[in-house]
């Protein structure tokens, strides 16, 4: 039997008191973490409902029955679940009117929890930074989270957002447990502004997350792991690109073609700059095509020596 997750098919229909009813099942939870992603899940499931419904084929079934979108749900609805659809139903019965959507839940699944189940609390010792790209024409005044080389992912409205280094955009997540959610300025607690924000998220980083330097399969191409979440905001930690400096007795040039990847090498061997640059190259058109939500930037960025900084480079492209 299909679900949500399943796409371009209906998953139950009947009728029922001379209506067509187009049953969605949805067997996700609305928890906190993931709620964003299910609830894009489920706006396009019903875009798949509705594109049956204008298309004629509803007609076509069951001629002359009012088309109905149930939602039904295994588990509790939260408040950000209530207010998503009521905002569906009120642009489907704004726009053409074509059909109703109502919703509901397993019976045997209990209660409802007072009605909702949204247990978010914020927590300034979770809190971490994320870094993206600026893609806009002019990152100095303009910001775009829309990157030119294929889908982006889905971002929260009102997100809190600061700049970076001037190309980059930092914004900032929660660890929720099973996953992390972005800040939004709606979450922010009385007296918490955006400057105390940014200190905590990036003194939790250097605090709470483990940066290590592995080799590669290139001899003199080295990376930074740290768990697969939080390598790319390496960029932002000068005392780990001092040590590496330290260690290479040299400046460093650096490669982040996804936000997982970060390779680095020696900035004066060009040898090295050579593999580096192809090594780099490689992996970011191989993750544009396979997996684009991961995708960083193409640029190189140098820390220097002589003045502890890290910046994008001029001299350098790959």
């Amino acid at each position: 039997m299909s679900t949500i997750r399943d796409r371009g098919v209906i998953d139950i229909t009947l009728v029922e008191d001379g209506k067509y009813i187009l049953v969605i099942l949805d067997d996700m939870e609305w928890e906190f973490g993931t709620r964003q992603d299910h609830g894009h899940m489920l706006q396009a499931k019903i875009n798949d409902y509705l594109s049956y419904i204008a298309g004629g084929q509803a007609e076509e079934a069951k001629p002359g029955l009012r088309p109905v979108i149930r939602i039904l749900a295994q588990y509790s609805y939260s408040r950000y679940c209530l207010d998503f659809l009521e905002r569906v139903r009120d642009f489907v019965k704004n726009k053409d009117d074509i059909c109703d959507i109502e919703w509901t839940h397993f019976d045997n699944d209990g209660p409802f929890d007072d009605g909702f189940s949204d247990d978010y609390v914020f927590d300034i010792r979770k809190i971490y930074p994320r870094i993206k790209k600026n893609y806009s024409k002019d990152p100095l005044n303009e910001v775009s989270l829309m990157a030119p080389y294929g889908p982006s992912a889905h971002y929260p409205e009102n997100m809190v957002m600061v700049r970076v280094m001037d190309s980059l955009i930092g914004m900032f997540v929660q660890d929720v447990g099973s996953a992390y959610t972005y800040i939004t300025y709606d979450m922010l607690p009385e007296g918490m502004d955006v400057p105390k924000l940014q200190r905590a998220a990036f003194d939790n980083l250097a605090a709470d997350v483990t940066y290590r330097s592995v080799g590669s399969k290139e001899e003199g191409i080295f990376g930074i792991v740290a768990g697969g979440n939080f390598e790319a905001e390496s960029l932002c930690i000068n005392s780990i690109w001092k040590e590496i400096s330290e260690d290479l007795n040299d400046d460093v040039l650096i490669c982040i073609p996804t936000k997982d990847i970060v390779f680095y090498t020696r900035a004066n061997n060009k040898k090295l700059r050579k593999k580096l640059f192809k090594m780099a190259e490689d992996m970011f058109e191989k993750n544009r095509k396979d997996t684009p939500q991961l995708f960083f930037s193409k640029d190189v960025y140098v820390y220097k020596r002589e003045n502890d900084s890290i910046r994008i480079s001029e001299e350098y492209k790959y």
